[in-house]
């Protein structure tokens, strides 16, 4: 009887979640976490590559999440109460063999926490085909960042609670404790004195959720993100998914019950939505299809939510955008705002002085404080670390880093000293009313839900 209640509860709150409800969701305590039986092929073998950990982290969730935000500096993404729900996050904290050394001498670097869009995991920073070019963890480790490659709870190694705990405003809150552990040293033993956040679609939400909240990193990067989704071309993508309880790789797993756990099929994803064909090679297209993970109905509920209530306004460190010059979600109508006439030589400061239009477009979503700032990828679609040019995407990540933090956090201060373009005024409280309507017209999609758009061979 018991189980049963358990059931239905977490069906009406599938379905208040599917139907965008915004509100306060009450949700049982989570489930013991399981070890997935698939392999990501994550962390990836690297020359001078070291991972002094790899595995579960500790972290909780709140019992009661509403994902209702406000204008109102320092009260965005309220949640109530306090995370009091067990839970735990896979992570892999992983930098170079004398990035290392440095930091048992006390000497750290800084940390990049990535974190992976709905239906990834730790292989999108990671990605184990040829990662010597597709790679973003390898890429930045090489550069002197040490980083942390999560699964996000819910997804891949993770826990998988119930999916009515995991709101946007949830994720953003465990991300917050990461960056709190990797400060008091809680993970791998290292006290990391700098921390910037990387995320990529939906991680970028995330990311600029939790800075939003807190302002506790260095500085956010966001990646395949800007403040205005064309939700309407993303649906081949959402409609890639259905139940996990149905779906062959997933229906064995026990959290597949709930309905709120969502699995893209195997063989979806070569899509316009995800990948530019002409830069794409059709065996990382292939790849991807075979790692495909979850995403949950509360996730797609509650993403777009801060993109129109004025919450990012509450972001007061340095921030960043790179997006793909095709990217079909986050660059406006035919993805113009993301037009760049650079190339794939073209150096990241380069790049970025062909990228105004997309900063110019931008920009009113954020505080003059943020001192934001913006660079296209050419040639690349959504998944800008699986094309071609991959290369060109991490050294425009390692850019912008270095600019507002160092491989040591030595740039920290002066850069904040000096990026401020604007002086503060009224508009940096409230919501952009410049964009009020996502991009039109649809395009780069094909038919919804017909996700055969790029052939893998």
């Amino acid at each position: 009887m018991r189980r049963s209640i358990r059931c239905v509860t977490v069906a009406v709150a599938a379905v208040l979640a599917l139907a965008g409800m915004v509100g306060v969701s009450v949700a049982a305590p989570a489930a013991d976490a399981e070890p997935a039986a698939r392999d990501y092929g994550t962390p990836t073998a690297a020359e001078n590559k070291t991972c002094p950990y790899t595995g579960q982290i500790p972290v909780k969730l709140p019992a009661v999440a509403s994902p209702v935000g406000s204008s109102v500096p320092g009260t965005a993404g309220f949640n109530l109460p306090e995370p009091s729900v067990d839970s735990s996050i896979y992570g892999e904290l992983c930098m170079s063999e004398q990035a290392l050394r440095s930091a048992r001498e006390g000497k750290p670097p800084a940390v990049l926490v990535l974190v992976h869009g709905i239906t990834y995991g730790t292989y999108y920073w990671d990605f184990p085909l040829q990662p010597g070019t597709y790679s973003a963890v390898n890429a930045l480790n090489d550069h002197g960042y040490a980083t942390l490659n999560i699964d996000r709870v819910g997804h891949g190694r993770s826990d998988h609670p119930l999916s009515a705990l995991t709101t946007t405003a949830a994720q953003a809150e465990t991300i917050h404790q990461l960056i709190g552990k990797l400060k008091d040293g809680a993970i791998g033993g290292i006290s990391f004195d700098h921390v910037t956040t990387v995320g990529h679609s939906y991680g970028s939400v995330i990311a600029w959720f939790e800075s939003a909240l807190y302002n506790d990193t260095d500085a956010v990067i966001a990646t395949g993100y800007t403040d205005r989704v064309g939700a309407i071309n993303a649906l081949p993508l959402i409609l890639t998914g259905g139940p996990a309880a149905l779906d062959p790789v997933t229906s064995s797993e026990p959290w597949a019950a709930d309905p709120g756990y969502l699995q893209v099929r195997q063989g979806s994803r070569n899509i316009p939505a995800l990948y530019h064909e002409e830069n794409a090679d059709p065996a990382v297209i292939a790849k991807d299809n075979e790692l495909a993970n979850t995403v949950t109905a509360p996730e797609l509920a509650t993403f777009p939510e801060p993109e129109y209530d004025g919450m990012h306004k509450n972001i007061t460190i340095p921030t960043f955008t790179v997006n793909g010059e095709f990217d079909t979600l986050v660059c406006g109508a035919n993805q113009q705002e993301c037009s760049t006439d650079a190339s794939q030589t073209a150096s990241p400061e380069e790049l970025e002085a062909a990228s105004t239009r997309l900063r110019d477009w931008e920009a009113p979503a954020h505080n003059s404080a943020s001192c934001f700032r913006a660079a296209a990828i050419p040639d690349a679609g959504h998944d800008i670390n699986l094309h071609r040019n991959a290369q060109q995407a991490f050294a425009q990540i390692a850019y912008f880093a270095d600019q507002a933090s160092g491989t040591a956090g030595e740039n920290v201060d002066s850069y904040r000293a000096s990026c401020r373009t604007e002086k503060p005024g009224v508009s940096d409280v409230l919501p952009d009313t410049t964009r009020l309507a996502p991009p039109i017209p649809i395009d780069g999609v094909g038919p919804l839900g017909d996700p055969q758009g790029i052939p893998v061979g």
